[in-house]
């Protein structure tokens, strides 16, 4: 029952990102893919990973698999909560944290954990306080 409400809040509430997941979801559905608390994760050949709505993209190589697992769940949470703000106060400044050269450098420049800005260790928090699980270190 829970996993088919957190289904139908996704669909609803956090219609444009599920939406987006989705679309990239067809796009990679010759990949692996299951259920895992009712996020749909599929587990691809790129370098990152994400969550968006109730779609999860698990880089497949990426060491350290299940906390990262609980982090991108995290984000599945954060849609749940913020709704179709979800892309605008989350999705876009996680975008901009991970892609975009300039804070890669400052990351690496400055020894900056990933998970120091707010979308990412929130989507921690989140993840841990739901599925009692271990996310990525800081």
């Amino acid at each position: 029952m829970k996993q088919l409400f957190y289904r139908v809040i996704q669909w609803t509430w956090g219609f444009p990102q599920t939406l987006v997941g989705f679309l990239i979801f067809l796009l990679f559905r010759k990949c692996p893919h299951y259920n895992y608390h009712g996020a749909i994760v599929t587990q691809w050949d790129k370098a990152g990973s994400v969550g968006l709505g109730m779609f999860i993209m698990l880089a497949r190589d990426h060491p350290g698999k299940e906390p990262l697992l609980v982090h991108e769940y995290g984000h599945t949470i954060q849609s749940l909560i913020l709704g179709p703000l979800f892309l605008l106060l989350a999705g876009l400044p996680s975008f901009a944290w991970a892609g975009i050269p300039y804070f890669r450098k400052y990351r690496k420049k400055n020894k900056v954990s990933y998970y120091a800005v707010y979308p990412e260790n929130w989507a921690n928090r989140l993840g841990e306080a739901v599925l009692k699980e271990k996310a990525p270190e800081y």
